[in-house]
């Protein structure tokens, strides 16, 4: 267990440090390419498992993630009741995944290679491009930006067992919080290959249904709660949306939650499914 997480955590770490002494962010451009990279190897690696079942997977994976959006925005507003809102705008990045996502099922069914044997030296690029943007913005953690990651957290922890009760998938799935490019990849690189699909798919379909849905339950739920549906993706994917719903002092909030998770997923993740393996 140890293996896996300082492998992952000190990438971040080391990550963290080269940006503090370049004192610059890595271009935003690069988390493109590398997530696209990262979705297709993961597809590719588990196109025969998905497409031999793509309904279920499909739809398993879409339930799952609307569990997981909708009891995040409920356990948060027992905290948080205040419901003001805006407009809402929608980054362009989850267009690339998906393409990626398609490409990679589909090459993977026709040409049967080693795509597991990328997984994990992207997967630690990725970690350590993550780590050198954090170092990048000053983070003054407050109450609210406290509360939505444990709010994250309980909601993976209520969703997770009925699932892996009703469909045997490991419950790390439900703790990837959203970065489905870390998820899915960990759990395939872990030889789970099942595990890797609905890691990917269930992270993902998260971070779409909260462009979907967060609009709507801003309108019914309170910040906290809406923050935390988003997961780990408030600190980039989604932070547009939440700036737009919530004004630009907002930002603060969504890029703290995101950060906090952001370190947690590559402890928690492998941490969860051990002991799920053991």
């Amino acid at each position: 267990m140890l293996e896996p997480l300082l492998k992952y955590a000190g990438a971040i770490a080391l990550g963290y440090a080269a940006g503090r002494l370049a004192k610059k962010r890595p271009p935003q451009w690069v988390y493109t390419p590398l997530v696209a990279a990262l979705v297709f190897f993961v597809s590719a690696n588990a196109s025969s498992v998905v497409l031999g079942n793509l309904g279920l997977f499909l739809a398993v994976s879409l339930a799952y993630a609307a569990a997981l959006v909708l009891t995040a925005a409920a356990v948060g507003s027992l905290l948080d009741r205040s419901t003001s809102y805006e407009a809402v705008g929608r980054p362009a990045i989850s267009l690339y995944a998906v393409a990626a996502m398609a490409l990679g099922l589909a090459v993977g069914y026709y040409a049967s290679l080693d795509y597991g044997a990328a997984i994990d030296p992207l997967l630690v690029i990725l970690l350590l491009v993550a780590g050198a943007d954090m170092a990048g913005v000053k983070i003054r953690l407050e109450r609210g930006a406290l509360a939505a990651p444990a709010v994250s957290l309980v909601a993976a922890t209520v969703v997770a067992p009925l699932f892996t009760a009703a469909f045997k998938i490991t419950p790390a799935v439900a703790f990837g919080l959203g970065w489905y490019s870390f998820t899915g990849p960990y759990l395939a690189e872990a030889g789970d290959a099942v595990g890797g699909a609905y890691g990917l798919l269930v992270n993902f379909f998260r971070e779409q249904l909260t462009f979907v849905l967060a609009p709507l339950l801003a309108r019914r739920f309170g910040r906290v709660g809406v923050l935390a549906a988003g997961g780990a993706t408030t600190m980039d994917n989604t932070l547009p949306l939440y700036v737009a719903l919530y004004g630009p002092s907002f930002s603060i909030y969504a890029f703290a939650n995101g950060v906090l998770l952001t370190l947690l997923v590559p402890i928690v993740v492998p941490a969860v499914h051990q002991l799920y393996v053991a």
